[in-house]
Protein backbone atom coordinates (compact mmCIF):
# COMPACT_ATOMS: atom_id res chain seq x y z
CA UNK A 1 0.00 0.00 0.00
CA UNK A 2 2.80 2.40 0.87
CA UNK A 3 4.55 1.72 -2.47
CA UNK A 4 1.31 2.44 -4.30
CA UNK A 5 0.91 5.77 -2.50
CA UNK A 6 4.50 6.73 -3.29
CA UNK A 7 3.99 5.86 -6.96
CA UNK A 8 0.78 7.86 -7.03
CA UNK A 9 2.49 10.84 -5.44
CA UNK A 10 5.38 10.64 -7.91
CA UNK A 11 2.92 10.47 -10.77
CA UNK A 12 1.13 13.57 -9.50
CA UNK A 13 4.45 15.44 -9.11
CA UNK A 14 5.60 14.46 -12.59
CA UNK A 15 2.26 15.47 -14.09
CA UNK A 16 2.35 18.81 -12.26
CA UNK A 17 5.96 19.39 -13.37
CA UNK A 18 5.09 18.64 -16.97
CA UNK A 19 2.12 21.01 -16.76
CA UNK A 20 4.20 23.83 -15.26
CA UNK A 21 6.95 23.34 -17.85
CA UNK A 22 4.41 23.49 -20.67
CA UNK A 23 2.78 26.57 -19.13
CA UNK A 24 6.18 28.28 -18.76
CA UNK A 25 7.07 27.49 -22.37
CA UNK A 26 3.70 28.82 -23.54
CA UNK A 27 4.13 31.98 -21.44
CA UNK A 28 7.62 32.48 -22.87
CA UNK A 29 6.27 32.21 -26.43
CA UNK A 30 3.53 34.69 -25.58
CA UNK A 31 6.03 37.10 -24.02
CA UNK A 32 8.34 36.85 -27.05
CA UNK A 33 5.40 37.63 -29.31
CA UNK A 34 4.63 40.76 -27.27
CA UNK A 35 8.27 41.87 -27.30
CA UNK A 36 8.32 41.60 -31.08
CA UNK A 37 5.42 44.04 -31.07
CA UNK A 38 7.22 46.42 -28.67
CA UNK A 39 5.70 45.39 -25.32
CA UNK A 40 7.97 44.03 -22.58
CA UNK A 41 6.43 42.78 -19.36
CA UNK A 42 8.25 42.08 -16.10
CA UNK A 43 7.20 40.34 -12.90
CA UNK A 44 9.35 39.34 -9.94
CA UNK A 45 8.90 38.37 -6.32
CA UNK A 46 11.61 38.97 -3.72
CA UNK A 47 10.97 37.09 -0.47
CA UNK A 48 13.18 37.47 2.60
CA UNK A 49 13.61 35.99 6.04
CA UNK A 50 15.71 37.87 8.61
CA UNK A 51 16.91 36.97 12.07
CA UNK A 52 18.63 39.28 14.52
CA UNK A 53 20.54 36.90 16.77
CA UNK A 54 22.59 39.34 18.86
CA UNK A 55 22.32 42.97 19.95
CA UNK A 56 19.98 45.56 18.48
CA UNK A 57 16.48 46.07 19.83
CA UNK A 58 15.49 42.44 20.23
CA UNK A 59 16.17 38.98 18.92
CA UNK A 60 13.65 37.49 16.55
CA UNK A 61 12.68 36.47 13.03
CA UNK A 62 10.85 38.56 10.46
CA UNK A 63 9.51 37.86 6.96
CA UNK A 64 9.11 40.49 4.27
CA UNK A 65 8.78 40.68 0.52
CA UNK A 66 8.35 42.77 -2.60
CA UNK A 67 6.33 41.93 -5.70
CA UNK A 68 7.30 44.09 -8.68
CA UNK A 69 5.41 44.37 -11.93
CA UNK A 70 6.59 46.45 -14.88
CA UNK A 71 5.76 47.26 -18.47
CA UNK A 72 7.97 48.86 -21.11
CA UNK A 73 6.57 50.11 -24.42
CA UNK A 74 8.77 50.63 -27.47
CA UNK A 75 6.96 53.56 -29.05
CA UNK A 76 8.97 53.25 -32.25
CA UNK A 77 7.22 49.92 -32.90
CA UNK A 78 3.87 50.81 -31.37
CA UNK A 79 3.38 54.40 -32.50
CA UNK A 80 6.16 55.09 -35.01
CA UNK A 81 7.86 57.53 -32.62
CA UNK A 82 11.60 56.83 -33.09
CA UNK A 83 14.00 56.33 -30.15
CA UNK A 84 11.22 56.74 -27.59
CA UNK A 85 9.93 54.43 -24.88
CA UNK A 86 7.54 54.44 -21.93
CA UNK A 87 8.19 52.56 -18.69
CA UNK A 88 6.05 51.99 -15.60
CA UNK A 89 6.38 49.82 -12.50
CA UNK A 90 4.31 49.00 -9.44
CA UNK A 91 5.20 47.53 -6.05
CA UNK A 92 3.29 45.32 -3.66
CA UNK A 93 5.21 45.51 -0.37
CA UNK A 94 4.37 42.95 2.30
CA UNK A 95 5.63 41.55 5.58
CA UNK A 96 7.28 43.26 8.55
CA UNK A 97 10.34 45.49 8.60
CA UNK A 98 13.32 43.70 10.20
CA UNK A 99 15.33 46.86 10.92
CA UNK A 100 12.43 48.70 12.53
CA UNK A 101 11.28 45.70 14.56
CA UNK A 102 14.56 44.07 15.59
CA UNK A 103 17.77 45.98 14.81
CA UNK A 104 17.07 49.69 15.39
CA UNK A 105 19.62 50.72 12.76
CA UNK A 106 19.58 53.97 10.80
CA UNK A 107 20.71 52.00 7.74
CA UNK A 108 18.05 49.33 7.11
CA UNK A 109 19.45 45.84 6.64
CA UNK A 110 17.11 45.25 3.68
CA UNK A 111 16.73 47.54 0.68
CA UNK A 112 13.16 46.32 0.09
CA UNK A 113 11.74 46.65 3.61
CA UNK A 114 9.08 49.33 3.82
CA UNK A 115 5.56 50.00 5.07
CA UNK A 116 3.16 47.51 3.51
CA UNK A 117 1.36 48.97 0.50
CA UNK A 118 0.53 48.60 -3.18
CA UNK A 119 1.93 51.61 -4.97
CA UNK A 120 2.92 53.05 -8.30
CA UNK A 121 6.65 53.70 -8.43
CA UNK A 122 7.94 54.64 -11.87
CA UNK A 123 6.06 56.08 -14.85
CA UNK A 124 8.15 57.95 -17.42
CA UNK A 125 8.83 58.65 -21.08
CA UNK A 126 12.36 58.67 -22.49
CA UNK A 127 13.62 59.79 -25.89
CA UNK A 128 17.07 59.78 -27.50
CA UNK A 129 18.25 62.70 -29.63
CA UNK A 130 21.31 63.79 -31.62
CA UNK A 131 22.42 60.34 -32.71
CA UNK A 132 21.53 59.01 -29.22
CA UNK A 133 24.04 61.27 -27.46
CA UNK A 134 21.30 63.04 -25.49
CA UNK A 135 18.72 61.17 -23.42
CA UNK A 136 15.73 63.05 -22.03
CA UNK A 137 13.38 61.50 -19.46
CA UNK A 138 10.25 62.96 -17.86
CA UNK A 139 7.70 61.44 -15.52
CA UNK A 140 8.04 59.87 -12.07
CA UNK A 141 10.86 57.81 -10.56
CA UNK A 142 13.29 57.68 -7.63
CA UNK A 143 16.68 59.36 -7.62
CA UNK A 144 18.29 56.05 -6.65
CA UNK A 145 17.49 54.66 -10.11
CA UNK A 146 20.28 56.66 -11.76
CA UNK A 147 22.15 58.80 -9.22
CA UNK A 148 24.72 57.89 -6.56
CA UNK A 149 24.86 54.34 -7.96
CA UNK A 150 27.86 51.99 -8.00
CA UNK A 151 28.33 49.02 -10.33
CA UNK A 152 29.98 46.92 -7.63
CA UNK A 153 27.83 47.68 -4.58
CA UNK A 154 24.37 47.35 -6.09
CA UNK A 155 23.93 43.67 -5.34
CA UNK A 156 24.25 44.10 -1.54
CA UNK A 157 21.03 43.94 0.50
CA UNK A 158 21.68 46.76 3.00
CA UNK A 159 19.77 49.83 1.83
CA UNK A 160 22.71 52.23 2.15
CA UNK A 161 24.55 50.53 -0.70
CA UNK A 162 21.73 51.50 -3.06
CA UNK A 163 20.91 54.96 -1.66
CA UNK A 164 23.28 56.65 0.82
CA UNK A 165 21.78 56.96 4.29
CA UNK A 166 22.91 60.58 4.54
CA UNK A 167 20.43 61.56 1.82
CA UNK A 168 17.67 59.35 3.26
CA UNK A 169 18.02 60.95 6.73
CA UNK A 170 18.46 64.57 5.68
CA UNK A 171 15.97 65.07 2.83
CA UNK A 172 12.23 65.63 3.43
CA UNK A 173 10.37 62.28 3.65
CA UNK A 174 13.65 60.55 2.83
CA UNK A 175 13.88 62.12 -0.61
CA UNK A 176 12.94 60.52 -3.92
CA UNK A 177 13.98 57.05 -2.87
CA UNK A 178 12.37 53.60 -2.65
CA UNK A 179 9.57 53.13 -1.90
CA UNK A 180 8.65 56.77 -2.60
CA UNK A 181 9.20 58.44 -5.96
CA UNK A 182 8.30 61.89 -7.29
CA UNK A 183 7.74 63.66 -10.59
CA UNK A 184 11.03 64.50 -12.26
CA UNK A 185 12.85 65.51 -15.43
CA UNK A 186 16.32 64.22 -16.34
CA UNK A 187 18.88 64.86 -19.08
CA UNK A 188 21.91 62.66 -19.83
CA UNK A 189 24.39 64.16 -22.30
CA UNK A 190 27.24 62.05 -23.64
CA UNK A 191 29.84 64.82 -24.10
CA UNK A 192 32.48 62.42 -25.41
CA UNK A 193 32.76 58.65 -25.62
CA UNK A 194 34.16 58.67 -22.06
CA UNK A 195 32.48 61.68 -20.41
CA UNK A 196 28.80 62.16 -19.59
CA UNK A 197 26.94 64.93 -17.79
CA UNK A 198 23.70 63.93 -16.04
CA UNK A 199 21.31 66.36 -14.40
CA UNK A 200 17.80 66.10 -12.98
CA UNK A 201 15.18 67.98 -11.02
CA UNK A 202 12.81 66.16 -8.65
CA UNK A 203 9.92 67.38 -6.58
CA UNK A 204 11.62 67.85 -3.22
CA UNK A 205 9.16 66.03 -0.95
CA UNK A 206 7.48 62.81 -2.14
CA UNK A 207 4.98 62.72 0.75
CA UNK A 208 4.47 66.32 1.87
CA UNK A 209 4.47 67.70 5.38
CA UNK A 210 2.78 65.85 8.17
CA UNK A 211 3.27 63.65 11.20
CA UNK A 212 4.10 59.98 11.27
CA UNK A 213 5.28 57.67 8.53
CA UNK A 214 5.67 59.57 5.21
CA UNK A 215 4.99 56.33 3.33
CA UNK A 216 1.46 56.40 4.74
CA UNK A 217 0.97 59.97 3.52
CA UNK A 218 1.61 58.81 -0.04
CA UNK A 219 0.43 55.22 0.27
CA UNK A 220 -0.43 54.61 -3.39
CA UNK A 221 2.40 56.53 -5.06
CA UNK A 222 -0.10 58.64 -6.98
CA UNK A 223 0.20 61.96 -5.16
CA UNK A 224 2.19 63.36 -8.12
CA UNK A 225 3.38 66.30 -6.02
CA UNK A 226 4.94 69.10 -8.11
CA UNK A 227 4.68 72.23 -5.92
CA UNK A 228 7.23 71.44 -3.21
CA UNK A 229 10.69 72.98 -3.24
CA UNK A 230 12.73 71.18 -5.91
CA UNK A 231 15.64 68.83 -5.42
CA UNK A 232 18.42 69.06 -8.02
CA UNK A 233 21.04 66.47 -8.96
CA UNK A 234 24.11 66.92 -11.15
CA UNK A 235 26.71 64.23 -11.86
CA UNK A 236 29.81 64.10 -14.07
CA UNK A 237 30.71 60.58 -15.22
CA UNK A 238 34.24 59.85 -16.38
CA UNK A 239 34.67 56.36 -17.84
CA UNK A 240 37.84 54.41 -18.58
CA UNK A 241 38.22 51.34 -20.79
CA UNK A 242 34.48 50.85 -21.29
CA UNK A 243 34.59 50.20 -25.04
CA UNK A 244 34.60 46.76 -26.63
CA UNK A 245 38.01 47.43 -28.18
CA UNK A 246 39.61 48.66 -24.94
CA UNK A 247 42.12 46.24 -23.41
CA UNK A 248 42.53 47.89 -19.99
CA UNK A 249 40.43 47.24 -16.90
CA UNK A 250 37.22 49.32 -16.82
CA UNK A 251 36.58 52.00 -14.24
CA UNK A 252 34.28 54.96 -13.59
CA UNK A 253 34.60 58.16 -11.54
CA UNK A 254 31.42 60.05 -10.67
CA UNK A 255 31.50 63.55 -9.19
CA UNK A 256 28.13 64.79 -7.99
CA UNK A 257 26.12 67.28 -6.00
CA UNK A 258 22.52 67.47 -4.86
CA UNK A 259 20.81 70.67 -3.72
CA UNK A 260 17.42 71.07 -2.08
CA UNK A 261 15.96 74.60 -2.12
CA UNK A 262 13.64 74.13 0.88
CA UNK A 263 13.81 75.20 4.52
CA UNK A 264 15.76 73.14 7.06
CA UNK A 265 15.82 73.56 10.82
CA UNK A 266 19.01 74.13 12.78
CA UNK A 267 20.30 71.28 14.92
CA UNK A 268 21.81 73.23 17.83
CA UNK A 269 20.71 76.87 18.00
CA UNK A 270 17.32 78.56 18.25
CA UNK A 271 16.14 81.60 16.29
CA UNK A 272 17.72 83.95 18.87
CA UNK A 273 21.05 82.14 18.91
CA UNK A 274 20.44 80.30 22.18
CA UNK A 275 21.06 76.61 22.78
CA UNK A 276 18.00 74.61 21.72
CA UNK A 277 18.55 71.92 24.31
CA UNK A 278 18.34 74.55 27.05
CA UNK A 279 15.77 77.04 25.76
CA UNK A 280 13.46 74.65 23.91
CA UNK A 281 12.74 77.54 21.54
CA UNK A 282 12.09 77.69 17.82
CA UNK A 283 15.05 76.29 15.84
CA UNK A 284 17.12 78.54 13.64
CA UNK A 285 16.01 78.34 10.01
CA UNK A 286 18.40 77.52 7.15
CA UNK A 287 17.49 78.05 3.51
CA UNK A 288 18.66 75.28 1.22
CA UNK A 289 20.71 72.14 1.75
CA UNK A 290 23.59 70.83 -0.35
CA UNK A 291 25.72 67.71 -0.38
CA UNK A 292 28.79 66.96 -2.49
CA UNK A 293 29.95 63.44 -3.25
CA UNK A 294 32.40 61.37 -5.26
CA UNK A 295 32.08 57.73 -6.31
CA UNK A 296 34.80 55.47 -7.71
CA UNK A 297 34.33 52.05 -9.38
CA UNK A 298 37.32 50.07 -10.64
CA UNK A 299 37.81 46.49 -11.83
CA UNK A 300 41.21 45.31 -10.59
CA UNK A 301 41.19 41.76 -11.99
CA UNK A 302 39.35 40.16 -14.91
CA UNK A 303 39.16 36.45 -15.57
CA UNK A 304 40.90 35.76 -18.89
CA UNK A 305 38.55 35.10 -21.76
CA UNK A 306 35.55 36.80 -20.13
CA UNK A 307 34.00 40.23 -20.53
CA UNK A 308 32.59 40.96 -17.07
CA UNK A 309 33.83 38.30 -14.65
CA UNK A 310 36.33 39.58 -12.14
CA UNK A 311 37.02 41.55 -8.98
CA UNK A 312 35.96 45.16 -8.60
CA UNK A 313 36.41 47.71 -5.83
CA UNK A 314 34.38 50.82 -5.09
CA UNK A 315 34.22 53.79 -2.73
CA UNK A 316 31.79 56.65 -2.15
CA UNK A 317 32.08 59.68 0.11
CA UNK A 318 29.40 62.33 0.70
CA UNK A 319 29.58 65.54 2.73
CA UNK A 320 26.81 67.88 3.91
CA UNK A 321 26.58 70.86 6.33
CA UNK A 322 26.45 69.89 10.01
CA UNK A 323 24.30 72.81 11.17
CA UNK A 324 21.06 71.57 9.54
CA UNK A 325 21.46 67.82 9.05
CA UNK A 326 21.17 64.67 11.15
CA UNK A 327 24.25 63.36 9.33
CA UNK A 328 27.07 65.41 7.85
CA UNK A 329 29.34 62.66 6.48
CA UNK A 330 28.74 59.31 4.80
CA UNK A 331 31.22 56.87 3.27
CA UNK A 332 31.02 53.38 1.85
CA UNK A 333 33.62 51.09 0.36
CA UNK A 334 34.14 47.45 -0.47
CA UNK A 335 34.74 44.85 -3.14
CA UNK A 336 32.71 42.32 -5.08
CA UNK A 337 33.57 39.59 -7.54
CA UNK A 338 31.39 38.27 -10.34
CA UNK A 339 32.04 34.65 -11.19
CA UNK A 340 33.93 33.73 -8.01
CA UNK A 341 34.27 30.21 -9.45
CA UNK A 342 34.72 29.33 -13.11
CA UNK A 343 31.79 26.93 -12.81
CA UNK A 344 29.59 29.75 -11.43
CA UNK A 345 30.02 32.62 -13.95
CA UNK A 346 26.92 34.56 -12.88
CA UNK A 347 27.27 34.29 -9.10
CA UNK A 348 28.47 37.29 -7.12
CA UNK A 349 30.27 37.59 -3.79
CA UNK A 350 31.19 40.73 -1.89
CA UNK A 351 32.12 42.54 1.29
CA UNK A 352 30.92 46.08 1.90
CA UNK A 353 31.21 48.75 4.62
CA UNK A 354 28.93 51.76 5.12
CA UNK A 355 29.82 54.50 7.62
CA UNK A 356 27.21 57.04 8.71
CA UNK A 357 28.45 59.90 10.90
CA UNK A 358 26.01 61.81 13.06
CA UNK A 359 26.13 65.57 12.52
CA UNK A 360 28.37 67.74 14.65
CA UNK A 361 25.45 70.07 15.44
CA UNK A 362 23.20 67.17 16.45
CA UNK A 363 25.81 65.71 18.81
CA UNK A 364 26.35 69.16 20.31
CA UNK A 365 22.59 69.47 20.94
CA UNK A 366 22.55 66.28 23.05
CA UNK A 367 25.77 67.25 24.83
CA UNK A 368 24.33 70.70 25.66
CA UNK A 369 21.26 69.11 27.20
CA UNK A 370 23.35 66.60 29.16
CA UNK A 371 25.65 69.29 30.58
CA UNK A 372 22.68 71.51 31.49
CA UNK A 373 20.91 68.61 33.24
CA UNK A 374 17.97 68.69 30.83
CA UNK A 375 17.70 64.91 30.60
CA UNK A 376 19.50 64.57 27.28
CA UNK A 377 21.90 61.65 26.82
CA UNK A 378 24.93 62.09 24.52
CA UNK A 379 24.64 60.17 21.26
CA UNK A 380 27.23 58.10 19.39
CA UNK A 381 29.40 59.74 16.71
CA UNK A 382 28.62 57.15 14.03
CA UNK A 383 26.89 53.98 12.91
CA UNK A 384 28.85 51.40 10.90
CA UNK A 385 27.33 48.55 8.90
CA UNK A 386 29.32 45.65 7.45
CA UNK A 387 27.81 43.18 4.98
CA UNK A 388 29.09 39.89 3.61
CA UNK A 389 26.88 38.49 0.88
CA UNK A 390 26.77 35.84 -1.86
CA UNK A 391 24.24 35.72 -4.70
CA UNK A 392 23.71 32.23 -6.07
CA UNK A 393 22.15 32.21 -9.55
CA UNK A 394 20.27 28.94 -9.86
CA UNK A 395 18.66 29.84 -13.18
CA UNK A 396 17.33 32.79 -15.14
CA UNK A 397 14.22 32.58 -12.95
CA UNK A 398 15.66 31.95 -9.48
CA UNK A 399 18.44 33.47 -7.38
CA UNK A 400 19.19 32.88 -3.70
CA UNK A 401 21.20 35.38 -1.65
CA UNK A 402 22.31 34.99 1.98
CA UNK A 403 23.53 38.13 3.78
CA UNK A 404 25.39 38.44 7.08
CA UNK A 405 25.47 41.96 8.55
CA UNK A 406 27.19 43.43 11.58
CA UNK A 407 26.10 46.85 12.85
CA UNK A 408 28.24 48.93 15.20
CA UNK A 409 26.30 51.48 17.31
CA UNK A 410 22.82 50.68 15.93
CA UNK A 411 20.83 53.91 15.77
CA UNK A 412 23.89 55.86 17.00
CA UNK A 413 22.18 56.29 20.38
CA UNK A 414 19.35 58.42 18.97
CA UNK A 415 15.96 58.11 20.74
CA UNK A 416 13.98 55.03 19.74
CA UNK A 417 10.28 55.19 18.87
CA UNK A 418 8.00 55.33 21.89
CA UNK A 419 6.84 51.75 21.25
CA UNK A 420 10.22 50.45 22.32
CA UNK A 421 10.88 49.81 25.99
CA UNK A 422 14.63 49.38 25.59
CA UNK A 423 17.68 51.47 26.33
CA UNK A 424 18.84 53.78 23.55
CA UNK A 425 22.43 52.59 23.73
CA UNK A 426 21.86 49.38 21.81
CA UNK A 427 24.49 46.68 21.67
CA UNK A 428 26.19 45.96 18.36
CA UNK A 429 23.90 43.77 16.25
CA UNK A 430 24.43 40.60 14.22
CA UNK A 431 21.77 40.02 11.58
CA UNK A 432 21.38 37.26 9.01
CA UNK A 433 19.03 37.37 6.03
CA UNK A 434 18.15 35.17 3.08
CA UNK A 435 16.54 36.54 -0.08
CA UNK A 436 15.05 34.47 -2.87
CA UNK A 437 14.16 36.20 -6.13
CA UNK A 438 11.76 34.66 -8.61
CA UNK A 439 11.63 36.34 -12.01
CA UNK A 440 8.72 35.33 -14.22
Amino acid sequence: MTCLRIRALLKVCLTAGAFLSAAAAHAEDWRKSLEDKGITLGLSEQAEIWTNFAGGVRRGVRFNGLLTGSVELDLAKLANIPNTRFYASMFQIHGRQPSLDMVGTLQPVSNIEATGATRLYAAWFETLLFNERLSLRIGQQGANEEFMTSKYSGFFLNSSFGYPALAALNLPSGGANYPLSTPMARANLKVTDNISLVGAVFNGDPAGRGDGDPQRRNRTGTSFRVRDNPLYFLELWIDRNQGLADTGLPGTLKLGVWHHTGIFTGQRFDAQGGLLAVTGGTPHIHHGNTAFYALFDQMIWKRPGTSDQGLGIYALIMRAPSDRNLSDLYAEWGASIKGPFESRPDDQFGLGFSFLKTGKGLRAFYNDGFVAGMGQIPIKPYELSVELSYRYVYSDMLTVQPSLQYTVNPGAGLPLPATYNQQRNLRDAWTFGLRTTLTF
